[in-house]
């Protein structure tokens, strides 16, 4: 017997969440860990969590949150994969049609893989209940593909690239002992993440606000998901040391063979030396002479990031527009940019307020107006 449940909390769920999420080897970005860490951090408006039961047995879940009439996924700038947690087919066709019922003005879905069953679901769901459905594809969350050789990997990088990497690395080790360390976090994590966000945050990210020590919601997100990887022994705390000295640090998950880059940084007082490259080629060539298939960098397609692969992930994001008035504007606003967004919201807001109906009319009025023109 097949059964959808609306839940608003993560906690009752986790040990159900989490034998799902093994059974069918999920990334961790699908764990209920991992949700419950960004919801306590980043998490605005109401929590939706849509489930999924065949005979008492979860089978689907789809952490979504729902503010002023919009249904969204829980993702973020800090976020690099979303998706349908699904058993199988059956449980993502549920989950798709569960979206529809929550009878949302809009529906956004970010940062979808473009093999999740669930993304042509919902666009079969979208269409039944008359939804009018945007996609956009993005290449990014490069990666490099482990299995091989590394002297063969190594040889396909650029050879001035190669070239520049020995002679900054042979003038760092000029100036004494060059080390790199990985740590799994069982031990002293506190003390390693608070060296680890100083260096990250000592460069360019720091000032631009876009470091860990940068925001205090974003500290508490790293520091839990830190002690939440840690207990499945998924934690990797990488530092390139200097005479001891942290120069460089990675912030990295492994799960089930892949290895993730969540977050990097390099103490900018040796820029010279390149550390932040240092660490990334012996990085990587640990990932090549370990248990690690994949190396993923994940985040956007930086130049620095092209370096070392051309290889990319294709991430799906889908916005969904009720087929009511409101929906109507909220298409118009995406689809014609920021200025005529503003309007819309301008008469939505006022609408929804309870302030002036009429304001809406005036508003779709308007749109429809420009649309034919």
């Amino acid at each position: 017997m097949s059964e959808v449940r609306v839940l608003d909390r993560i906690e009752p769920l986790v040990p159900e969440w989490e034998h799902l999420a093994r059974s069918i080897g999920a990334g961790p970005f699908l764990w209920p860990g991992w949700f419950l860490a960004w919801w306590r951090a980043f998490g605005r408006g109401r929590l939706r969590i849509l489930t999924t039961y065949e005979n008492g047995r979860l089978t689907g879940v789809l952490p979504l949150r729902k503010a002023r009439g919009t249904l969204s996924s829980t993702t973020n700038y800090h976020t690099h994969l979303f998706g349908f947690l699904a058993a199988d087919e059956t449980a993502a066709r549920h989950l798709s049609r569960a979206l529809f019922s929550q009878r949302a003005r809009r529906i956004d879905l970010s940062l979808l893989s473009s093999i999740d069953n669930g993304v042509s679901l919902a666009g079969a769901a979208a269409k039944t209940a008359r939804y009018q459905v945007l996609t956009e594809s993005r290449q990014v969350a490069p990666y490099v593909d482990t299995h091989g050789a590394w002297e063969d990997y190594e040889s396909s990088l650029r050879r001035k690239f190669r070239s520049e990497l020995r002679r900054r690395r042979r003038r760092l080790e000029e100036e004494g002992q060059l080390t790199l360390e990985v740590f799994d976090g069982a031990e002293g994590l506190s003390e390693l993440l608070e060296e680890g966000f100083r260096v990250e945050g000592s460069g360019w990210k720091g000032t631009g606000e876009t470091s860990i020590d940068s925001h205090w919601s974003t500290r508490r997100f790293y520091t839990e998901i830190a002690h939440w990887a840690t207990e499945h022994d998924w934690l990797r705390l990488a530092f390139l040391r200097l005479n001891g000295r942290a120069l460089a640090f990675d912030y990295c998950l492994e799960h089930d063979g892949v290895h993730y880059l969540l977050k990097t940084g390099y103490d900018p007082a040796y820029r010279q030396y390149a550390p932040g490259m240092i660490i990334r080629h012996l990085m990587l060539a640990r990932a090549f002479s370990d248990e690690i298939s994949t190396y993923d960098f994940l985040g956007a397609d930086y130049g620095w990031k092209r370096e070392w692969t051309d290889v990319q992930q294709e991430r799906l994001f889908l916005r969904m527009f009720a087929p009511t008035a409101l929906g109507f504007l909220d298409r118009m606003g995406f689809t014609y940019g920021r200025p005529a967004a503003k309007r819309v919201k301008t008469f939505a807001d006022s609408a929804l307020d309870g302030r002036d109906n009429r304001l809406l009319k005036r508003g779709y009025a308007m749109v429809r107006e420009r649309l034919s023109r």
